[in-house]
């Protein structure tokens, strides 16, 4: 039935007041505004904004050494406070990994930093590594490494154990 109203031919004395009052209910409805997903949420539609959150703080925990030497110290102040340091850490622990590190300032040039840290290795560590090997440690627990530290005002050798 829907069907033949929509075909039927309307006359016109009805079809103008039918436009008229279609016209009018235009303007009416062009005042109002169509809901959409911006109704509800202003943001709808709009690009996502990627948030990077900023990286936790690192957490720099202060381990302190098993023992530590001032490079230069001569070996028998040195070598029973090492001795008695390295057979208290292998009691404890058979396996442990003792890593000694040589520490300088890093106020000097990069060339003069090279040159002391090379022979303070040379020197002062290895003269501690072949200590910590002759107080009962295996070769293969050493770890040896050289670094600049602000903290340090001359030439340091850390030991440190794992």
């Amino acid at each position: 039935m829907l069907y033949r109203l929509a075909v039927m031919p309307v006359p016109c004395r009805i079809a103008l007041p039918l436009r008229v009052l279609l016209a009018s209910s235009m303007v009416w409805v062009g005042g109002c505004t169509l809901i959409g997903q911006k109704t509800f949420n202003r943001h709808a539609g709009d690009p996502p904004q990627v948030v990077i959150p900023p990286p936790p703080p690192v957490e720099v925990r202060h381990v302190p050494p098993l023992i530590e030497i001032r490079a230069g110290t001569p070996q028998p102040q040195w070598q029973p406070d090492l001795k008695k340091a390295v057979a208290e850490a292998l009691a404890r622990k058979p396996n442990v990994l003792f890593t000694i590190v040589a520490a300088i300032p890093d106020a000097l040039s990069p060339d003069a930093q090279a040159a002391l840290l090379s022979r303070i290795v040379a020197t002062d560590a290895q003269a501690v590594a072949a200590e910590v090997v002759h107080d009962g440690a295996d070769p293969a627990q050493m770890e040896m490494t050289g670094m600049t530290d602000p903290g340090v005002d001359v030439p340091t050798i850390r030991i440190y154990v794992r």
